[in-house]
């Protein structure tokens, strides 16, 4: 088990509630970085987890969470994808 320790509980619904905004929120970062360093997704799936986990607190609403996390998220380098020797744009 990690390190990580949370004073709260949560019941199920909550935890279902969790799993919806990391699916959300994972969903989001790979839409704005469709051209990142993907050896590095499990590094930044655990980040995005200990996360909202640190922004859940007491009740547990959807929309609520998910505003919080997509707000901590960094905003993605416009980055494009590697172009081909001797094609223009």
């Amino acid at each position: 088990m990690g390190s990580f320790k949370h004073s709260c509980a949560f019941d199920p619904l909550d935890l279902e509630i969790i799993d919806r905004v990391y699916e959300a929120a994972w969903a989001k970062l790979e839409a704005c970085e469709p051209f990142r360093d993907r050896e590095r997704d499990l590094e930044r799936q655990e980040a995005l987890r200990t996360q909202i986990m640190a922004c859940a607190t007491g009740h547990v609403d959807f929309d609520d969470l998910c505003e919080k996390v997509l707000a901590t998220l960094p905003h993605p380098k416009s980055k494009k994808p590697p172009s081909s020797p001797g094609v223009s744009a």
